[in-house]
């Protein structure tokens, strides 16, 4: 739908008589997003944000809600390592799920905040970010590190909070991936950007192995002080450890999860422990979410465009006292 209202907006041609009328293909995404429906925000295949498209879908969302405040919520992770599966139990969304690479390019949805807790928050709706799983099979070589660095650059800039999806317990098969977050989060800095983040060890064997979990965080915060000091050596930053690019305590930021499955699909019935985990990070998300003021959803279409213009090179990023502000440059 996008890609066809993009189409038709290049050119910009009229309707023809006995033609769908494509100017109204926002609307009807926009009644779609409001119902719960998820929205494509990057197409995986092209590697492309249809700006044209994503404003004209926001446009229609604030004109048929308002200019509402939302909390953006947005997940990174290696492949199949459970992320779509964690958000839709713990919002009840639905974000597709599977083995490989289901997920392709990035996927928002809206999530309401019932009137019972409204009043703890100062925003009224979550706006969960899906993304396809980083190092995916399907990329090879230099365009998958080019990939991920973009995708995770642009996630972690989009959200409020990002959750780092770890699959298994040992943060050094991770060590790629933690330096593209890293970075990511360094390039935030840069700008002024404050996100915060939740690491999240998916499929642990025994989440209750206090000293096993405690060795793991102080690997975990090594591993992250390292690829901190790589990062701010191509950055060029100031950076000795991870906290000194993002506000982060290992021992409340890090959680571990059980197994999905007790034993071996198909046949192995669902871990209640896994339902106790998603439902204690959902209480540690919204605490820290009731510190924020979040961000309106005109903020929102404005940090999409000036993030993808950034990444695509048409612009610099710049320090501005309250936004992100973009120079343009002229490509040589």
């Amino acid at each position: 739908m996008g890609q066809i209202y993009e189409a038709h907006a290049s050119l910009q041609e009229r309707t023809k008589r006995g033609q769908p009328d494509w100017s109204k293909y926002p609307e009807l995404a926009a009644e779609l997003m409001i119902s719960g429906h998820p929205m494509e925000l990057m197409d995986g295949d092209a590697g492309h944000v249809p700006l044209t498209w994503i404003s004209s879908l926001l446009d229609e969302v604030i004109k048929k809600l308002g200019d509402k405040r939302v909390f953006v919520l947005s997940v990174l992770g290696i492949q199949s390592s459970g992320k779509s599966t964690m958000l839709n139990a713990m919002f009840g969304l639905q974000f597709t799920v599977s083995a490989g690479r289901c997920t392709k390019g990035a996927f928002m949805q809206l999530v309401k905040v019932s009137e019972e807790i409204k009043k703890d928050f100062q925003f009224d709706y979550v706006l969960v970010v899906d993304t396809e799983g980083l190092r995916a099979l399907e990329l090879e070589g230099n365009a998958t590190l080019h990939h991920d660095n973009e995708l995770a650059t642009f996630v972690v800039g989009l959200g409020n909070m990002t959750l780092i999806n770890i699959f298994g317990e040992n943060p050094a098969e991770m060590q790629d991936v933690l330096q593209i977050v890293v970075q990511a989060f360094m390039r935030m800095k840069k700008v002024k950007f404050s996100p915060s983040c939740v690491f999240v060890h998916q499929n642990v064997t025994d989440i209750a192995a206090a000293e096993k979990n405690l060795d793991g965080k102080r690997r975990l915060q090594e591993k992250l002080d390292q690829m901190a000091k790589l990062a701010a050596k191509e950055e060029v930053c100031d950076a000795e450890c991870f906290s000194d690019v993002i506000a982060f305590d290992v021992q409340k930021d890090v959680k571990y999860f059980a197994q999905l499955w007790e034993g071996s699909p198909p046949m192995a019935p669902p871990n209640p422990g896994y339902s106790e985990s998603i439902q204690e990070l959902k209480t540690f998300i919204l605490s820290k979410a009731s510190q924020s003021a979040g961000i309106t959803l005109s903020q929102f279409k404005s940090k999409i465009d000036d993030l993808w213009n950034a990444l695509m090179g048409k612009t610099l990023f710049s320090v501005s006292k309250t936004h992100l502000k973009l120079c343009s440059v002229q490509k040589t």
